[in-house]
């Protein structure tokens, strides 16, 4: 049959399970429609109020975690030749980022936030069974900033609670920190060391061993995450120039070395043009918000948007274009991938402006739609992929 011939049935159970990430990224993007919907209803005049609270936590405990939990969930599996995750572990971690954003709404903070620390206990009981059992295969080294990123969670989200309950303001700033940047700027790196490899086509990373050469790598990259830690807490201090510098220092110096992103991609593909952009943006933005202290929210909407949001539609991109069967396509410049990355730069670019006009939230409602229209297009193209199988009927 021809590709707009196909037909789709819904996956069974153990589908699901073997690859998450068909439930996960849609999930992801109606998340993340409520955290960016919150900018736009509020310029339309349909809402009266808005939260910045609730605008970042949405995106970054429910979007941005929603798309990791989809890759984590399929990847590990794979990696380490183990048994996909349970039922119990995937209605879990699904149902997590939903109560995340609704009791977000609600401003039950404390609900929130338990929610989130509940999402990172299933990732880490589903890593460790899987990592650690007899004859798997091990991660690569720089994996070991994945747990010095769920760290930054549940110690950002505890600083949340804190603050909710009274505690000094620098506690809430350092919280947002931890959960807005620590969790993902540590993952960027991490995950980033064996993705963006692969999407570039060149070897993997090698597994961790007991060498000489790979505990220093590990210890180095231990670093890198102890770093990052470091800048968030100086930067609640009040360090407000140097400590976002010295991160975007290190977060650039981490996925040019470990994801080599120094260079271009080898192999063709839209997509993956659009990853190593969002690689750049994150130090970028990091580096303008310390550059320009006055206008930081701006800057670091370069790291949130045209870094941490494009990065994760990139990555997703490539995992469903691989796991479906679509590699040509992968390939090549799908219409819809390409809207996506002109309305997220866009929308990046509206946001950054708002800042130095006079017509603040008009930009902010623009950035929004812009955001809203890309996931829409993007989703309306790998959804129906995602969320069904194709049957047996085709050719």
């Amino acid at each position: 049959m021809h590709e707009t011939e196909r037909s789709f049935a819904r996956p069974s159970g153990a589908a699901w399970r073997a690859e998450p990430f068909r439930a996960f990224f849609p999930l992801a993007v109606v998340l993340g429609w409520i955290g960016t919907g919150h900018w736009l209803t509020y310029a339309l005049g349909v809402t009266s109020t808005y939260s910045c609270l609730f605008h970042g936590l949405a995106q970054m405990q429910g979007f941005m975690m929603a798309f990791a939990t989809g890759f984590l969930l399929t990847a590990i599996p794979r990696r380490t030749r183990t048994a996909a995750p349970s039922s119990f572990e995937m209605t879990l971690a699904m149902l997590a980022p939903v109560v995340i954003v609704a009791a977000g709404l609600a401003e039950r903070w404390v609900v929130a936030e338990l929610a989130y620390i509940a999402l990172f206990v299933v990732l880490l009981e589903f890593a460790i069974r899987r990592f650690l059992g007899a004859g798997v295969r091990r991660p690569p080294v720089a994996f070991v900033l994945i747990p010095i990123g769920v760290l930054h969670g549940i110690a950002g989200a505890g600083l949340l609670v804190a603050g909710a309950a009274g505690a000094p303001p620098w506690s809430m700033a350092l919280g947002r920190l931890c959960v807005e940047q620590g969790v993902f700027l540590c993952f960027a790196i991490g995950v980033g060391s064996l993705v963006l490899p692969l999407m570039a086509g060149k070897p993997p990373p090698p597994d961790f061993d007991a060498s000489r050469p790979a505990r220093r790598a590990a210890a180095a990259y231990a670093s890198a995450g102890a770093l990052i830690a470091a800048t968030l807490i100086f930067e609640a201090r009040g360090w407000s120039r140097a400590a976002p510098i010295a991160r975007g220092i290190v977060v650039a110096l981490g996925i040019a070395l470990g994801g080599g992103v120094w260079r271009p991609p080898g192999k063709p593909g839209l997509h993956r043009r659009l990853v190593w952009l969002a690689a750049w943006l994150m130090p970028l933005g990091l580096i303008a918000a310390g550059l320009a202290p006055d206008f930081r929210v701006a800057a670091l909407h370069v790291l949130f948007i045209g870094g941490f949001s494009l990065l994760a539609f990139g990555v997703a991109t490539h995992v469903a274009l691989g796991h479906l069967g679509l590699d040509a396509l992968a390939l090549g410049r799908p219409k819809p991938v390409a809207v996506l990355g002109l309305t997220l730069i866009l929308a990046m670019l509206a946001r950054v402006a708002a800042d130095f006009s006079s017509t603040y939230f008009d930009h902010l409602g623009w950035a929004a739609g812009m955001w809203l229209l890309g996931s829409t297009v993007w989703l309306a193209f790998l959804g129906p992929r995602l969320l069904g199988r194709e049957s047996a009927s085709r050719a």
